[in-house]
C-alpha cells in the first residue's frame, strides 16, 4: 500500500505486524479464538460505516442496519481505493462462512470423521484471522498517512 509520495507499507513489515497480533490466540480455545475474530469483524464493519459517514457524508441513520458486505459495496460504488476494497471483500467471504456454516460444519464433521476433521476447521479459522488483521493494519496505515 502506497501513495504518490511514497509512504510504503512493505509486505514484510505487514506480515510481521499481523503475525504479532495472531500469537495471543495461540493461547485461546478455539471458541475463544472464534469469537475474537467475529468480533473484530464487527469492529471492522463499524469502521466502514464509519468511513462512509466521515469521509462521504453518510447519514447515520442509513448506516443502522448495513452489513458489512453492503458497506464495502457502498465504499466501492464511492471510490475507495481498489486494493482495499479487494482486501475487504476477502475478509467478508471469510465472515459470512464462518458466521453462517462454520460452526455447524464444525460440529457435523467432528461428530463424522472425528478428531481428523479439526485440522480444517482450525486452518480456515487461522486464514480468516489473518484477514481480518490484515485489513485493521493496511486501514489504519492508510488512515495515518492519509492515504484514501
Amino acid at each position: 500500500m502506497s501513495d504518490k509520495s511514497g509512504t510504503t507499507l512493505q509486505p514484510d513489515v505487514l506480515k510481521n505486524r499481523i503475525f504479532e497480533r495472531l500469537v495471543p490466540l495461540d493461547k485461546m480455545s478455539f471458541l475463544e479464538r472464534y469469537a475474537m475474530f467475529m468480533g473484530k469483524a464487527q469492529i471492522v464493519e463499524m469502521g466502514m460505516k464509519r468511513l462512509l459517514r466521515d469521509r462521504y457524508g453518510a447519514q447515520e441513520t442509513a448506516l443502522e442496519r448495513l452489513t458489512l458486505g453492503q458497506a464495502i459495496a457502498q465504499l466501492e460504488a464511492k471510490g475507495l481505493r481498489k486494493d482495499f476494497i479487494e482486501l475487504l471483500k476477502t475478509l467478508v467471504k471469510y465472515r459470512n462462512e464462518l458466521a453462517h456454516d462454520f460452526l455447524r460444519v464444525d460440529a457435523t464433521g467432528k461428530s463424522l470423521i472425528g478428531p481428523g476433521f479439526e485440522p480444517l476447521s482450525e486452518k480456515m479459522l487461522r486464514h480468516a484471522s489473518y484477514s481480518v488483521e490484515e485489513v485493521i493494519q493496511v486501514h489504519d496505515h492508510l488512515e495515518e498517512h492519509g492515504l484514501w
